[in-house]
């Protein structure tokens, strides 16, 4: 997971600002008539996952998930994933606790592209908080006394919590957010652990390469330090794939040979 900073800088897609805030304040009256047990149903997947929508999400997030990185736009259409569940949320294995979050359906800052892995499989409704009691519980509650578990790729710097031992992910000295977002969201899941292995061992065999030639060889050992040089410059762009574990690796492995 890497820190996603252009999400924040482009123009908030228009249908979310007239047809989302609509919708948005239809929940909001239906909320304050007496409604709780919204469902899916209720919630317009015409206007948050609309393709304005979508598009600027893939945009932003260069076809990558916003958890696991994966890139997924070549086989996969990707899901418009609520940071803040919509309809119900649920804080570890309890039933289904409802209304969820219904006043951010719409909203920008709530919305990412998840894998349907990760959002599907694991993420689903969760949503712990590190005290309940300042949980947001409806439009009139103030989100920002939430200590959310789960790292926010914007709002986050995720490289500060969460960190690579080779292509497994861990967290930074054991913190908290760390562990329960890797394991809540199956970032350590074998299937993704192989895709990241796979990448990672073609990284550390040319970097073994370069670093291997003798002295004696200037010209070969130049040209693999390039080599591998180009591979670190690759992991500093936010639209390469597994650019966290791959600039964890060079942070563990830096090219000063």
């Amino acid at each position: 997971m890497i820190k996603i900073v252009r999400k924040t800088t482009v123009p908030v897609p228009d249908i979310l600002l007239n047809k989302g805030v609509n919708a948005t304040n239809n929940l909001i009256a239906r909320y304050n008539n007496g409604e709780r047990t919204f469902t899916k149903d209720d919630f317009d997947g015409k206007i948050y996952g609309h393709e304005d929508v979508k598009n600027t999400l893939i945009d932003v997030q260069e076809g990558k998930c916003c958890f696991c990185e994966s890139k997924i736009t070549h086989i996969s259409y990707g899901d418009v994933e609520h940071y803040r569940p919509k309809a119900a949320w649920v804080q570890d294995n309890e039933a289904l606790n409802k209304p969820g979050y219904y006043w951010l359906s719409y909203n920008w800052d709530n919305l990412l592209l998840s894998c349907q892995m990760c959002n599907q499989r694991h993420k689903k409704n969760l949503f712990p908080v590190r005290n309940t009691a300042n949980r947001a519980l409806s439009h009139t509650d103030d989100i920002t006394n939430e200590d959310p578990l789960f790292v926010h790729p914007v709002v986050d710097d995720p490289s500060i919590l969460i960190s690579f031992n080779q292509e497994i992910p861990v967290s930074v000295d054991g913190n908290e957010r760390g562990t329960i977002t890797i394991s809540r969201l199956g970032l350590d899941r074998e299937a993704l652990n192989e895709q990241r292995r796979s990448t990672l061992n073609m990284i550390r065999d040319l970097y073994n390469l370069a670093k291997g030639y003798p002295d004696t060889t200037p010209e070969l050992k130049r040209s693999a330090k390039n080599v591998i040089t180009r591979y670190y410059e690759d992991s500093l762009k936010d639209g390469t794939e597994y650019a966290a574990m791959r600039r964890s690796f060079f942070l563990q492995n830096p090219i000063d040979f």
